[in-house]
């Protein structure tokens, strides 16, 4: 039953997906990355992730999905949308999480990170990307997102999903590198710089999610 369910939310959200007028701010930024050799990991919120599948038009790109039974209802779903996934968190299975990680990144993935999730508290951002970022020298792209019609759900996160012609606007913000140091307090300082920066973009471009 559960699959047969997971089955029609996929039809329905591609057909969604098909009506919603896109527009990615910075994709060059992006570009210029890759086009060097660069491996990004986008930072974004828990809330938000509903809204940036044209990501996977520009990039092989996965997630990271926690292990618990929501997760793999969500590693099911981001996979029709042309994300592969982790399996693990910040929190719980981190070293497989790290592991994985590494092997895609290794097969030029890029990697999508929602910095405060799995079970937040909203805007708080967790270490995992920096950490990720800073072991296997990628560069980190803060990205937040705009929607005009939306349904907000009265989750931790807020989750926003998207109406039907909606209009959806991805801000890619400039991307960040930080040095290769992984001691605690170098993680806990450049973890504090990103959470500065996603609530920055945040603030200027997304203010209705706040």
């Amino acid at each position: 039953m559960r699959d047969f369910f997971i089955f029609i939310f996929v039809i329905f959200g591609k057909l969604l997906v098909k009506t919603l007028r896109y527009r990615i701010v910075g994709i060059e930024r992006f570009l210029d990355v890759k086009k060097n050799g660069g491996r990004v990991i986008f930072a974004i919120w828990h809330g938000q992730l509903a809204l940036f599948f044209p990501i996977a038009y520009y990039t092989k790109v996965c997630g990271i999905v926690s292990k618990s039974k929501d997760g793999e209802i969500a590693a099911k779903v981001i996979k029709k949308f042309g994300f592969d996934s982790i399996r693990g968190s910040s929190s719980r299975s981190g070293a497989t999480a790290i592991i994985d990680a590494e092997k895609y990144l290794e097969k030029n993935y890029d990697i999508m990170i929602t910095v405060d999730g799995p079970r937040g508290p909203k805007f708080d951002v967790k270490s995992g990307a920096v950490y990720i970022a800073k072991r296997f020298g990628c560069t980190i792209i803060p990205a937040v997102a705009k929607v005009n019609r939306y349904k907000s759900f009265s989750s931790w996160d807020n989750f926003l999903f998207p109406f039907p012609f909606a209009k959806v606007d991805i801000f890619l913000g400039d991307p960040i590198v930080f040095d290769s140091s992984v001691k605690r307090e170098d993680i806990k300082n450049d973890t504090e710089k990103l959470k500065m920066k996603m609530n920055e973009m945040t603030k200027e471009y997304a203010e209705f999610y706040l």
